[in-house]
């Protein structure tokens, strides 16, 4: 398991620190609260779990908090700090929910200080005695004075960080920020890692640069970053390996500028997609309706040289203009 942080750092923190006022623009004609195209938040994942409880108690132990307010019946959603959220359909709240789903890479948490990062590994550590996690994937391993390896009981991977003063500022509650996040004793994820097939990261990272605007960093021969987030403090890291590039239905939401501009270069493209599952939500195909549901998706990489597709990986996207979006000046509902 890689560590992501640690190589990016380097990258990210040579980009020119954007302010807090900096997300306070104007609305554009088109409904976009940024004309300009870039990453503005990676916002959560969407991972089937297959108990509601054992998911709960490892987001808590983890730091996150749950979403207030929110019905039994509904899909579980916890905080990760002001800026980043999990959402974990199980079994008790989709009836279509046959396994669980495990990110394709690891998931870098960031902690504010050495306390809250070893508070974390001792509420983690507590749950090795907990009868509902023997049996499953679930391991903790130190990998450092200030970091640690976590499996959680599905196997997905978690790289446990201590974040950079920048991190701190970058990921603090905005104000008016998210409701409910405040106990959250974690900052967010900082980078998520995403295994592609070999061969696909450099054409892939010229797929999100040219059509979504995203600014990209080659890190290795086999690696590519995609930066963006509050001051570019997050990233998307594509790493080749031994895989089809097949999605399991996971999702990552995220946030863009030149909201319209990307739908209508996607959709030039034959890529915009609607998901069965979530037509309660948003069933987008037109740039009349990516303005009315605020959200599109697709699922499709492809290479624009070739037209061949690279990997999949449903992309929910949101306007800043979002009801959801947690920075200032937007009224945030959850």
């Amino acid at each position: 398991l890689h560590r992501p942080h640690t190589y990016l750092h380097t990258y990210i923190h040579t980009y020119i620190h954007i302010s807090r006022a900096s997300l306070e623009m104007a609305e554009v004609a088109s409904g976009d609260a940024f004309s300009t195209p870039g990453l503005l938040l990676i916002e959560h994942l969407n991972l089937n779990v297959m108990r509601r409880d054992v998911a709960t108690a490892f987001n808590e132990a983890l730091g996150a908090v749950l979403v207030p307010n929110r019905k039994p019946t509904a899909t579980l959603h916890t905080n990760c700090g002001a800026l980043t959220q999990f959402h974990m359909p199980s079994p008790e709240t989709e009836a279509n929910v046959a396994e669980p789903q495990v990110w394709r890479g690891s998931i870098e948490m960031i902690y504010k200080d050495s306390a809250q990062l070893s508070q974390a590994l001792e509420r983690l550590e507590k749950l090795k005695e907990d009868e509902r996690f023997k049996g499953t994937h679930f391991s903790v391993s130190r990998s450092g004075e200030d970091s640690a390896m976590v499996v959680g009981p599905y196997g997905n991977r978690f790289t446990l960080s201590l974040a950079s003063e920048l991190d701190v500022e970058l990921f603090a509650p905005p104000s008016g920020g998210r409701p409910g996040s405040e106990g959250s004793q974690v900052l967010g994820f900082k980078t998520l890692s995403l295994q592609v097939p070999r061969g696909a990261s450099a054409p892939a990272a010229k797929f999100y640069s040219e059509v979504l605007g995203f600014k990209s960093q080659q890190i290795a021969t086999d690696q590519w970053a995609l930066l963006g987030g509050p001051g570019e403090a997050q990233a998307l890291v594509l790493e080749e390996a031994d895989v089809d590039g097949k999605e399991v239905g996971e999702h990552m939401a995220i946030y863009i500028g030149d909201y319209t501009g990307c739908f209508q270069r996607l959709d030039k493209l034959g890529l915009i997609w609607v998901n069965p599952r979530f037509l309660y939500l948003d069933k987008s195909t037109t740039v009349e309706e990516a303005l009315h549901y605020k959200t599109f998706r697709f699922k499709d990489i492809v290479d624009l040289e070739t037209g061949r597709k690279l990997f999949e990986l449903e992309h929910e996207v949101r306007t800043p203009m979002h009801p959801a979006y947690p920075f200032p000046n937007t009224t945030a509902k959850f």
